[in-house]
């Protein structure tokens, strides 16, 4: 990260307005204005919540790997090859665009709106990518695990045609949304060429280094733009610019304020060999191993200890009388030759202790986003996205974390479910619903009064298609049973 924890509290509130997907995955469009676009969030007083459902396959996994790809270009790291079957089968490119609206808090309230979209392609590679090659070494994997990692380390993600809009208030005036910088640009770094002076002072010898810089990103699957080296250049300016502080206070969005857990994330939590504790965006995740005892030192017992405790007074409400501890097995010499501890986190229920694996799945992936769903309810610039996140969890307190974070939260929570509880107890506005048209992927509701049970409106559209768009293509049952009987002959 480029930017120290010191500027969060300078960091104005950042809300995601507006998604945009282009030829991904199964989207060949699709468009989501969140409902934070309709007005602006009084500072640190009103949550965003945006629910998106929808048949299988159909689109909402897609928005959350979005998502994760975003957060990774804007915190300036390398986007993971994996996401190179997120490219619509027969593009050759895929083009993601958000637009935020960053808050300030002065008298009045000033807001500035941002427009980022970029575009990622594959390069196939002759051999695996040495980025990755040297890791796969020391990984013991099976022989099928080797060749499918063998095979998805030869491509690379390029991330290219970066571009971002500026406008709102800046600088003491209103200003329109205009374009300040283009990477697609034939010649020179980046265009327009009359914006260049306000992120950095043009000469031959800077522009030359940010020549080079772009190219490296390139190789490296990172984002000109946010990657470390060109903020540094930016930074190093004397006279600091509201361009470019924009792209410091995105730049520490992503690293210390933004979260996405997608179904790729919680896969240990299913083989239940490990979970990962997300504390909040700004701390990371800590992956805790769940098949036996691991090996702590001192500091990191005490800090681990000290943020279960914390963790258990939510979790004891949600789950009553259930805490969460790491509970110490033995007193051990680490190889540094420091004091440390043999520990192990349990779960105490009424008295009972359990190791964590011992519980159910959706227990663990409870108390494994815990920490964001803390951070999220407390923390005005945080925004996490969750892939189902319904997994596992009692429909009922489902729809009470909801409800709660409706009312009383500040951050700004992106979900996708299957569980239709959330239709019932959250506010219209904040759910979205995917269709089968690619060309029109995501749409609200139509003539949804406000007597309305959204639950059962979406049932009677499943069955009646009173919608401009389709929202369900429809099963026979008879044909679901002749093709059952017919497989098992």
């Amino acid at each position: 990260m480029f930017i120290s924890d010191e500027h969060g509290d300078r960091l104005p509130t950042i809300r995601i307005h507006k998604a945009v997907l282009r030829h991904f995955k199964s989207v060949d469009y699709g468009e989501i204005t969140f409902d934070c676009a309709k007005q602006y969030i009084p500072m640190g007083t009103q949550s965003d919540i945006l629910g998106i459902y929808g048949q299988n396959g159909s689109g909402k996994t897609a928005f959350i790997e979005a998502l994760s790809i975003l957060k990774s270009v804007m915190e300036g790291n390398s986007v993971s090859p994996f996401y190179a079957d997120c490219i619509t089968k027969g593009a050759d490119h895929s083009e993601l665009e958000f637009t935020f609206d960053l808050q300030y808090p002065t008298e009045p309230i000033t807001v500035k709106k941002v427009v980022y979209s970029f575009c990622i392609r594959v390069d196939h590679l002759d051999e695996i990518n040495p980025e990755y090659k040297e890791a796969l070494k020391d990984i013991n994997l099976s022989e099928f695990r080797k060749e499918f990692d063998s095979e998805v380390f030869k491509r690379k993600i390029v991330i290219y045609n970066e571009r971002l809009s500026l406008g709102g208030d800046i600088d003491g005036e209103k200003k329109k949304l205009q374009l300040v910088i283009d990477t697609s640009v034939d010649k020179g770094v980046f265009g327009p060429v009359s914006k260049r002076k306000l992120f950095y002072i043009p000469s031959k010898q800077a522009t030359n280094i940010l020549e080079v810089k772009k190219q490296l990103t390139a190789e490296r699957s990172q984002s000109f733009i946010f990657c470390d080296d060109t903020l540094q250049l930016f930074f190093e300016q004397e006279n600091k610019t509201s361009y470019q502080e924009v792209l410091f206070e995105l730049h520490l969005f992503a690293n210390g304020y933004f979260s996405v857990i997608d179904t790729k994330s919680t896969g240990m939590i299913q083989l239940n060999y490990a979970v990962p504790l997300w504390l909040d965006p700004r701390r990371g995740v800590i992956p805790v191993k769940t098949l036996k005892p691991e090996k702590y030192s001192l500091k990191a017992f005490n800090g681990i200890k000290g943020l279960l405790a914390s963790m258990s007074n939510v979790l004891c409400q949600l789950v009553p009388g259930m805490r969460i501890d790491l509970k110490e097995v033995s007193t051990i010499i680490l190889p540094n030759g420091k004091e440390g501890k043999y520990a192990e986190v349990i779960i105490n229920r009424d008295g009972v202790e359990l190791p964590l694996r011992c519980i159910s799945d959706g227990a663990r992936k409870l108390i494994s986003m815990l920490g964001l769903l803390i951070a999220a309810y407390n923390g005005r610039s945080v925004t996490i996205a969750i892939d189902e996140l319904d997994a596992g969890i009692f429909e009922y307190l489902l729809g009470e974390i909801l409800q709660i974070f409706e009312e009383s939260g500040k951050g700004q929570l992106i979900f996708t479910s299957h569980n239709l509880r959330p239709l019932e107890v959250i506010d219209k506005k904040f759910i979205c619903f995917t269709t089968t048209n690619p060309e029109n992927r995501y749409i609200r509701l139509k003539n949804v009064g406000a007597s309305n049970n959204l639950r059962n409106l979406y049932f009677r559209e499943i069955l009646l298609g009173e919608q401009d768009e389709e929202i369900y293509k429809a099963t026979k049952k008879q044909k679901i049973v002749a093709a059952f009987r017919k497989a098992g002959e």
